[in-house]
């Protein structure tokens, strides 16, 4: 069961962080991950349509992008679907919440 967003602005600002401290391998498949879904007509993810090939061309994409751009990216898609797993200790990072941050602070 996921849970949606409910926490102070420093739990925010620790999950951003801590994207930060993940491998680009580990960025550029969340990255892949939410373009590879279709939302349906009222923008919901559509979870049985994931895209191969999509996914393929999105991690392709990805090689030549900042690391900055790509946790944007997905700091802004997290934020819009704001799930988290249940007690809300670790935020999604992609569609399915295989790839999560916690909203503790990990930097010291």
């Amino acid at each position: 069961m996921a849970w949606e967003w409910s926490h102070t602005a420093e739990a925010y600002s620790n999950a951003y962080s801590n994207l930060y401290l993940k491998d680009r391998s580990w960025i550029v498949e969340c990255y892949g991950e939410w373009h590879a879904l279709e939302t349906d007509d009222d923008g919901e993810l559509d979870y049985n349509s994931f895209d191969q090939e999509a996914y393929a061309v999105a991690v392709e994409e990805a090689a030549e992008m900042s690391i900055d751009v790509l946790i944007d990216y997905i700091w802004e898609r997290m934020s819009d679907y704001a799930t988290c797993d249940n007690g809300g200790f670790n935020a999604y990072c992609c569609p399915s919440g295989c790839h999560t941050v916690p909203f503790d602070s990990l930097d010291g």
